[in-house]
């Protein structure tokens, strides 16, 4: 009997190490490193690209005049084009991944000398263009009146547009760095990616001392997708 169990937990160790092999050889027949970079600095990708920070650049300038916190004190643009995750090939039925996929984000941070409870009950109305979910909202609100931020696996507060494609975000209260605003360039490697801000030398450390709390206003646009094979 042990020796029969024995035998068949091999045979499912043999079973799962073929399908991460394949899993691994499904990937390395896509795209290369050099393929992708190159078609990511193509005309074509490029004139998308600037398409979508012209069209983001425009929203967030209507953001500027129409927000009651004034223009951003800082903006700071995200463009990355990533690899895909690949197939998955534990689960038939997921979704398939793109070889590679490019996005640009748009972060406008503003320090607001209010209480957030305050400025999260006014986003319902402010005059911007945005639609923020009612559930987000409420479920700020909560994080705030139960203190959410004090437990030992707390969370970085945020709302979300109904729309999709924005979320605003905060620094909660205290001094713990893991829960606050993170400066956005990416770490990790891309196939292709930017970050520029403006102004350059306007740390998110620098925007702490102000008196209020630090917002962060994200608008996030995916401007061009490389199938897989």
């Amino acid at each position: 009997m042990t020796s029969r169990i024995r035998r068949r937990s091999a045979q499912a160790a043999s079973l799962l190490f073929a399908l991460l092999l394949a899993g691994v050889s499904g990937c390395s027949h896509g795209p290369s490193e050099s393929e992708l970079k190159g078609i990511a600095t193509s005309d074509e990708v490029r004139q998308k690209r600037e398409r979508t920070e012209r069209e983001l650049r425009a929203r967030a300038d209507e953001i500027g005049r129409t927000s009651p916190w004034g223009p951003a004190l800082r903006t700071t643009v995200v463009d990355t084009c990533a690899r895909g995750g690949g197939k998955n090939h534990l689960d038939q039925n997921a979704p398939k991944q793109p070889a590679m996929y490019c996005q640009m984000r748009l972060h406008l941070y503003f320090v607001v000398d209010r209480p957030v409870p305050d400025v999260l009950a006014d986003l319902r109305s402010m005059k911007t263009p945005a639609v923020w979910s009612e559930d987000s909202i409420r479920s700020a609100l909560r994080y705030h009146e139960t203190r959410v931020y004090e437990q030992p696996h707390a969370y970085r507060p945020s709302i979300a547009s109904v729309t999709g494609g924005m979320l605003l975000s905060w620094d909660p209260p205290g001094d713990e760095a893991r829960l606050q605003v993170p400066e956005p360039c990416p770490g990790r490697k891309a196939v292709f990616g930017t970050c520029a801000s403006d102004p350059a030398d306007v740390t998110l450390s620098a925007l702490r001392e102000r008196p209020g709390t630090l917002f962060e206003w994200t608008l996030t646009t995916g401007y061009h997708t490389v199938p897989a094979a």
